[in-house]
């Protein structure tokens, strides 16, 4: 075999070699992109709708506001043994998720991301923007979170200007869904 030849073998060898390294990363690029796809789907389609408990778990713990103020809405979330995962208090029109401390919440978690942020706060805040651009609603009414996080650990979650009653039912029904499917989770 001539020294040309070589070459020639070798420059289709490197040639081959690219294209099959090319061929590859699209497909491991399309198959990541079939992956979020389906944490997606499995999101959306774990989340089940679950009925508010009917009377208030324990006793207040804050001294009553003044006449005339709006009273503070409380609601314990547990998991299904019992466990409480964190409380939820509804004052105004602000809606501010508070963790249990001696468990971890990932904010990078499928439920938290995949669900929570990208198919209901999202969505929401996007709503919102879009009637304040139309001008059908003011900036300062407008649906807006806030996610403290502490290495990764969702300490509070903040929303303010949830909206009517049927939102907010959605976004405690969310939240619960996501805090639940995190533990269930982290503690098998």
């Amino acid at each position: 075999m001539s020294e040309e030849d070589i070459r020639r073998r070798l420059a289709e060898m490197k040639s081959y070699l690219e294209k099959r390294v090319a061929e590859l990363t699209k497909e491991s690029a399309e198959l990541n992109s079939f992956l979020e796809v389906i944490d997606t789907m499995l999101a959306e389609k774990s989340f089940r709708r679950v009925a508010l408990p009917a009377e208030r778990i324990g006793p207040p713990d804050r001294p009553l506001p003044e006449r005339g103020a709006a009273l503070p809405v409380e609601e314990q979330i547990l998991a299904a043994g019992g466990v409480r995962l964190g409380e939820m208090l509804v004052e105004g029109k602000t809606l501010t998720v508070i963790p249990n401390e001696s468990l971890r919440f990932d904010v990078d978690s499928p439920p938290m991301r995949a669900f929570l942020v990208a198919k209901v706060l999202e969505p929401m805040k996007a709503r919102d923007a879009e009637l304040c651009r139309d001008k059908k609603k003011r900036q300062a009414e407008a649906f807006t979170y806030h996610m403290d996080e502490d290495y990764g650990n969702l300490r509070a979650l903040i929303i303010h200007n949830f909206g009517d009653g049927k939102r907010l039912l959605e976004l405690k029904n969310a939240i619960r869904w996501t805090l639940r499917r995190i533990y269930e989770k982290t503690s098998k």
